[in-house]
């Protein structure tokens, strides 16, 4: 049988934007409405002409196809069902929420996929087409995390397209050894260690591919030249996919290209530009998939994103995701206590309410409102977010007071949880943690205190600030109750926490600062983990990078289990702009671990150099000159082979290689944020390594430590930077033909996300905490990540001395 080249083009549709409004007109919805019909009325007129072209469809249920087309375009939902009917067209899942999906807990994740292929309000894919509808995922924003593997095939969806790109809207190509020119146009096995489920991987590629090959007919007859050079010549598919909404589907009228390339002539001008060759069949992916097996097996270890950076930069590194995140991450964790407190079941009221909850949360959970959106989100989506937030935290808080039963005046409880809901899919199960238990006081505390346990046991503790200090270790969901008396916590014999004005240590940690204030070492079992300084705070600004010169000591203060120095330091940009830094680096007994707390407050400069045109799209203007926000940058003495390590939302973890100058240019990179972080994400080198973990109680971000990769000599060095941003190179991509695609995206700013994320955090302030934990070895140790998570999602803490409102819980 001849081999053939296949074509298929997708159309990824997606009404609620992060750069455009709500309105029927071209700065809202109105530019997909004009564009989907022009498609439509495009593929009608090719068939009615004999040329059997398809369109595949993948869109978002809830926003799009339940709310907005039904009340505004119609017509367009008519037209793709006839379309199916006839047998054309094919629709492959998106999410029901246009989430981000590789962030969903387990039980978002299943609603998001589920509802997408059929809920009761019909706006299912097979509620509205039928059998046309395909179950292939094409995610929103090409996210996926290696868990999705065992999960949407239990929920009927067998088979994913990513990106395999040429320019930085990409999925994977930068990640794994080139594809052989047979695999880049074949269903492949996606498979990951550990996990038993694989999915079939059907390589896709957009609009900047098709430039990087100027026209569509000379990318086809090169991989005709290419296929017929084979030993045994094989079929292939050129799938092509790109946003419903993108003007390209319509064309340019660019007078001296028309007649020359076909790639600006849109959908029309790229199907007469092939139709003629009789080696070519239309097909849809589906189609094709039915009839060809895969070629090969491929593993990718990151979470895949198709922002900037190839990663999640574009939706994890403006100011305001930080903020987002954090009330949704608050949400979340006043229903997991909720549902703790709660031990003889919910009652109705709370059920309803945690409903609710769930429900804001899961269209909170759009992409739309994180991303793509650079350097800052539109102002309309930015407060339909915060108000969806809001909305999902107050309705938890008030399940969460009607669970709360109050402790007598002389107890208090802590409550160990499982941090997640378990669905048939994915387990949640409660773990051995321990952990520096650092407690807001009320009024009505004593202004000293001693603890005991219930079985009489003292337990060392410290009253600082309005702050309850102590240590201690929970079994798993383990509730642990306590006797408050008035006077001083007894200290243990020999406190193993000392601190002066350049050093700081507990039994397992020595820490030294400079005359300058800065941290220059960090000793851990016998090794250094800090290179010439181990935290830096600056920004790039204008072309040049600034850094606190000098930290003064504030307080230097030990309180029996525990002891920080507390520091402030200052930059100044250009105009006399300053940036005003506190930080308080703080070690307890008994644990090996770092709490570092920051706070800083940004300076408003002039807003300038922005784009008109975008600034009305986003109803908001900035100061182009930020660059990067490094507010606490971390640089461990780790070199080599570098490896990430991350726990995401189902509680899977996964790792990846920072080493893709194996394969590809990419020696140094700039950026790297491939690592969705429920709770901490570690870097090692294969002989130690570092973990940094975060707190829901003071802010937290859906990935929220990007990381930049330094050659020195022959080694491989690597930064973290929590809850900034960086900017730099994007990535090089082997795989470009002509590196037109590429110029256009990055050079000429072709695309909106290809922007720095820093002018966001002009005018704000910032507060965070960190737990930073060296290790020995590669993985990082279980324990550590249990007691990382208790960290980030920390116990239930029952007592009326505590003020609970600074922790979100009422």
């Amino acid at each position: 049988m001849d081999a053939h080249i296949y074509l298929a083009f997708r159309f990824h549709g997606n009404f609620y934007h992060s750069y455009r409004g709500d309105t029927p007109d071209e700065l809202g919805f109105g530019k997909d409405i004009r564009i989907i019909r022009h498609i439509l009325r495009t593929l009608d007129d090719l068939n009615a002409r004999g040329i059997p072209v398809c369109g595949t469809w993948d869109f978002e249920n809830y926003f799009s196809l339940q709310e907005i087309m039904p009340a505004h375009c119609p017509d367009i939902i008519e037209a793709m069902q006839r379309r199916a009917r006839a047998g054309r067209d094919e629709f492959q899942l998106m999410s029901y929420n246009n989430g981000l999906v590789s962030a969903h807990t387990a039980r978002e994740f299943e609603a998001a996929v589920r509802r997408g292929i059929s809920n009761p309000q019909g706006s299912g894919l097979r509620d509205l087409f039928g059998e046309a509808f395909y179950p292939m995922v094409r995610p929103q924003e090409m996210m996926f995390t290696p868990v999705h593997l065992a999960m949407y095939p239990a929920c009927g969806i067998h088979a994913i397209s990513l990106f395999y790109s040429a320019l930085p809207f990409n999925g994977f190509s930068n990640f794994i050894p080139p594809l052989s020119f047979t695999e880049r146009y074949n269903p492949l096995t996606l498979a990951y260690p550990g996990i038993e489920s694989t999915m079939t991987l059907m390589p896709c590629y957009n609009t900047g591919d098709l430039a990087d090959h100027l026209t569509l007919r000379r990318w086809v007859t090169r991989m005709r030249r290419q296929q017929l050079q084979l030993n045994e010549p094989q079929d292939l598919l050129l799938l092509i996919d790109m946003d419903a909404d993108d003007e390209f589907w319509v064309g340019f009228d660019v007078p001296f290209l028309k007649g020359r390339f076909s790639t600006v002539s849109g959908l029309r001008g790229l199907v007469e530009n092939v139709a003629d060759l009789d080696y070519l069949r239309f097909t849809t992916p589906g189609r094709y998939l039915d009839s060809h097996s895969p070629v090969n097996t491929i593993v990718i270890g990151q979470d895949t994103a198709d922002g900037s950076f190839d990663g999640m930069s574009s939706w994890a590194e403006k100011w305001s995701n930080h903020q987002l995140w954090t009330l949704l991450e608050r949400a979340r964790l006043l229903e997991l206590h909720t549902r703790r407190l709660a031990e003889s079941g919910l009652t109705d009221a709370m059920e309803t309410l945690l409903a609710e909850s769930f429900e804001a949360r899961l269209k909170l959970l759009s992409t739309t409102h994180f991303g793509m959106s650079a350097p800052v989100m539109n102002r309309v989506r930015e407060q339909i977010a915060f108000d969806l937030a809001n909305r999902a935290l107050e309705t938890a808080a008030q399940a969460f007071r009607l669970a709360l039963t109050p402790a007598p005046a002389e107890t208090i409880s802590l409550l160990d949880f499982p941090r997640g809901v378990s669905t048939d899919l994915i387990r949640y199960e409660a773990r051995p943690s321990a952990g520096l238990l650092r407690l807001p006081l009320g009024d009505s505390a004593p202004e000293t205190f001693s603890l005991r346990h219930s079985d009489g046991n003292p337990i060392p503790c410290a009253v600082w600030n309005g702050e309850l200090f102590f240590v201690d270790r929970f079994a798993p969901a383990e509730r642990r109750d306590y006797v408050i008396e008035s006077g001083q916590s007894p200290h243990p014999p020999q406190s193993p926490v000392k601190v002066s004005g350049d050093e700081l240590q507990n039994e397992f940690l020595q820490l030294a600062f400079d005359r300058q204030g800065h941290l220059v070492s960090v000793t851990f079992d016998g090794q250094e983990f800090a290179t010439e300084q181990f935290l830096v705070s600056g920004v790039t600004y204008s072309g040049k990078t600034y850094q606190v010169p000098a930290w003064e000591v504030l307080d230097s203060i030990t309180v029996g289990v525990a002891g920080w120095i507390r520091q402030k330091g200052s930059l100044t940009l250009p105009g006399g702009h300053p940036i005003n830094y506190e930080r308080e680096i703080l070690v307890a007994a008994g644990l090996p671990y770092i709490y570092v707390t920051m706070r800083v407050q940004y300076p408003q400069t002039p807003h300038v150099g922005y784009s008109k045109g975008k600034a009305e799209r986003l109803g908001r203007t900035w100061d182009h000159r930020w660059r990067e926000v490094m507010p606490c940058e971390i640089r461990p003495a780790l070199a080599g082979d570098l490896r990430v390590w991350k726990h995401n939302y189902c509680d899977h973890v996964s790792t990846y290689s920072l080493d893709y100058g194996r394969f590809s240019k990419n020696i140094e990179l700039d950026s790297v944020n491939n690592h969705v972080t429920h709770g901490w994400v570690a870097v090692s080198d294969g002989q130690r390594g570092l973990l940094a973990a975060q707190t829901a109680e003071l802010l937290s971000g859906v990935a929220f430590c990007p990381l930049r990769t330094r050659r020195q000599g022959a080694v491989s060095r690597v930064w973290l930077n929590p809850f900034g941003s960086y900017w730099g190179r994007q990535y090089r991509y082997g795989t470009a033909d002509t590196g037109l695609g590429n110029f256009l995206a990055v050079s000429m700013s072709a695309s909106d996300h290809i922007n720095p994320y820093a002018p966001s955090y002009n005018g704000k302030a910032q507060e965070f905490r960190l737990l930073l934990a060296p290790y020995a070895g590669d993985a990082p140790p279980e324990n550590l990540c249990y007691d990382a998570e208790a960290f980030a999602y920390p116990y239930i803490a029952v007592g009326q001395v505590f003020d609970l409102s600074t922790r979100g819980t009422g």
